[in-house]
């Protein structure tokens, strides 16, 4: 059966209408989400700083045929952790879009699911995220 909308696949499943492998819902600003992702690593931005976040993903453009990729928040990776850990790579680092205080934003760990606070300069990977509104039933 083919996805849409109201018909999304099994977490961890190709959703080529969205443009990417469903990983889950989750609440937007009280609002139930279905989040997507490119695919699996070769979708990541590698060597990117906390204050690039927005500009290299805003510069990789269109994927899959949308253009609405996001910088993800850490709501987001820790559902690709908890869903489809194996998408990711396990011994580096992965932004969130989350800061903590000035100098300082939260990055998540694929091996051990570890959300810490690094400084913003340091560089680490990024996957985009995408996400829509899960229609009602």
């Amino acid at each position: 059966m083919t996805a849409t909308a109201t018909s999304t696949p099994a977490i961890g499943q190709e959703w080529p209408e969205q443009g990417g492998v469903f990983i889950g819902t989750r609440l937007v600003h009280g609002v139930a989400h279905h989040v997507i992702v490119p695919g699996g690593k070769e979708f990541d931005l590698a060597d990117v700083a906390f204050n690039d976040l927005t500009t290299a993903v805003a510069d990789r453009g269109e994927v899959n045929g949308h253009g609405d990729w996001r910088a993800p928040d850490q709501e987001d990776m820790m559902l690709a952790y908890i869903n489809v850990p194996d998408l990711f790579e396990k011994d580096d680092w992965y932004w969130t879009n989350k800061p903590y205080g000035s100098d300082y934003a939260w990055a998540v760990n694929f091996e051990d699911g570890y959300v810490l606070n690094w400084n913003r300069g340091y560089e680490f990977r990024v996957r985009p995220v995408r996400s829509i509104i899960a229609s009602p039933l």
